[in-house]
Protein backbone atom coordinates (compact mmCIF):
# COMPACT_ATOMS: atom_id res chain seq x y z
CA UNK A 1 0.00 0.00 0.00
CA UNK A 2 2.51 2.57 1.29
CA UNK A 3 5.92 2.96 -1.27
CA UNK A 4 8.92 3.55 0.44
CA UNK A 5 11.51 1.01 -0.73
CA UNK A 6 14.97 1.70 -2.06
CA UNK A 7 16.77 -0.40 -4.93
CA UNK A 8 19.82 -0.26 -5.11
CA UNK A 9 21.31 -0.31 -8.88
CA UNK A 10 25.29 -0.60 -10.48
CA UNK A 11 25.85 1.67 -13.34
CA UNK A 12 29.25 2.07 -15.31
CA UNK A 13 30.76 5.30 -15.45
CA UNK A 14 33.44 4.53 -17.98
CA UNK A 15 31.91 3.80 -21.63
CA UNK A 16 35.71 2.33 -22.56
CA UNK A 17 36.16 0.42 -19.00
CA UNK A 18 33.18 -1.75 -18.07
CA UNK A 19 34.76 -2.54 -14.53
CA UNK A 20 34.45 0.88 -13.28
CA UNK A 21 31.14 0.91 -11.67
CA UNK A 22 28.98 3.41 -8.89
CA UNK A 23 26.38 2.42 -6.76
CA UNK A 24 22.83 4.70 -6.88
CA UNK A 25 20.27 3.80 -4.88
CA UNK A 26 16.46 5.28 -6.23
CA UNK A 27 13.35 5.36 -3.99
CA UNK A 28 10.18 4.21 -5.20
CA UNK A 29 8.10 7.06 -6.56
CA UNK A 30 4.46 7.66 -5.17
CA UNK A 31 1.18 9.43 -6.16
CA UNK A 32 2.80 12.50 -4.63
CA UNK A 33 5.87 12.62 -5.90
CA UNK A 34 4.73 12.08 -10.15
CA UNK A 35 1.88 15.28 -8.97
CA UNK A 36 5.31 17.33 -7.83
CA UNK A 37 7.12 16.45 -10.90
CA UNK A 38 4.87 17.25 -13.41
CA UNK A 39 4.69 20.63 -12.07
CA UNK A 40 8.24 20.81 -12.76
CA UNK A 41 7.73 18.70 -16.25
CA UNK A 42 5.09 21.51 -17.37
CA UNK A 43 5.05 25.38 -17.23
CA UNK A 44 1.93 27.06 -18.24
CA UNK A 45 2.52 30.92 -19.14
CA UNK A 46 0.02 33.26 -17.78
CA UNK A 47 -1.39 33.26 -21.25
CA UNK A 48 -2.61 29.59 -21.07
CA UNK A 49 0.34 27.94 -23.52
CA UNK A 50 2.18 24.91 -22.18
CA UNK A 51 5.97 24.24 -22.71
CA UNK A 52 7.53 21.33 -21.64
CA UNK A 53 10.59 21.39 -19.16
CA UNK A 54 12.74 18.51 -19.37
CA UNK A 55 15.43 20.04 -17.22
CA UNK A 56 13.10 20.87 -14.30
CA UNK A 57 11.70 17.55 -14.40
CA UNK A 58 15.03 15.68 -14.26
CA UNK A 59 16.52 18.10 -11.33
CA UNK A 60 13.43 17.22 -9.69
CA UNK A 61 14.10 12.98 -10.40
CA UNK A 62 17.51 13.62 -9.52
CA UNK A 63 17.24 15.02 -6.18
CA UNK A 64 14.27 13.49 -4.92
CA UNK A 65 14.34 9.78 -6.27
CA UNK A 66 18.07 9.35 -6.26
CA UNK A 67 18.59 8.60 -2.54
CA UNK A 68 21.89 7.65 -1.93
CA UNK A 69 25.01 7.05 -4.27
CA UNK A 70 28.81 5.05 -3.78
CA UNK A 71 30.77 6.63 -4.33
CA UNK A 72 28.54 9.40 -2.14
CA UNK A 73 27.40 12.48 -4.40
CA UNK A 74 25.84 15.69 -3.02
CA UNK A 75 22.85 16.93 -5.05
CA UNK A 76 25.49 19.16 -6.82
CA UNK A 77 27.90 17.33 -7.69
CA UNK A 78 24.67 15.25 -9.13
CA UNK A 79 23.55 18.08 -11.54
CA UNK A 80 27.19 18.05 -12.78
CA UNK A 81 27.59 14.38 -13.99
CA UNK A 82 29.04 13.56 -17.72
CA UNK A 83 26.37 12.44 -19.97
CA UNK A 84 27.42 9.68 -20.08
CA UNK A 85 26.47 8.48 -15.81
CA UNK A 86 23.88 11.03 -16.03
CA UNK A 87 21.73 8.95 -19.04
CA UNK A 88 22.19 5.93 -16.69
CA UNK A 89 20.91 7.44 -13.89
CA UNK A 90 17.87 8.85 -15.66
CA UNK A 91 16.74 5.38 -17.23
CA UNK A 92 16.25 4.20 -13.78
CA UNK A 93 13.91 6.60 -13.34
CA UNK A 94 10.30 7.12 -14.56
CA UNK A 95 10.66 8.48 -18.28
CA UNK A 96 8.94 11.87 -18.73
CA UNK A 97 5.92 9.25 -20.98
CA UNK A 98 6.44 7.01 -17.91
CA UNK A 99 5.14 10.16 -15.82
CA UNK A 100 2.27 10.94 -18.30
CA UNK A 101 1.25 7.44 -18.16
CA UNK A 102 1.21 7.57 -14.33
CA UNK A 103 -0.72 10.96 -14.42
CA UNK A 104 -3.37 9.54 -16.37
CA UNK A 105 -4.40 6.19 -13.89
CA UNK A 106 -0.65 4.39 -14.80
CA UNK A 107 -0.30 3.70 -11.06
CA UNK A 108 -2.70 0.57 -11.69
CA UNK A 109 -1.20 -0.84 -14.81
CA UNK A 110 1.20 -3.90 -13.61
CA UNK A 111 4.81 -3.64 -13.96
CA UNK A 112 5.28 0.06 -12.68
CA UNK A 113 8.34 1.02 -10.93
Amino acid sequence: MRRNDEQKHEIGIDPDDLNLVMEVWIRDVSFFDIQKAAQEMFNISKDGEMSLNLEGYYKYAFTNWVVRTNPSLSTQELMKLKGYVGEQISALLPSPNELGEMMSGGFTKGGNK
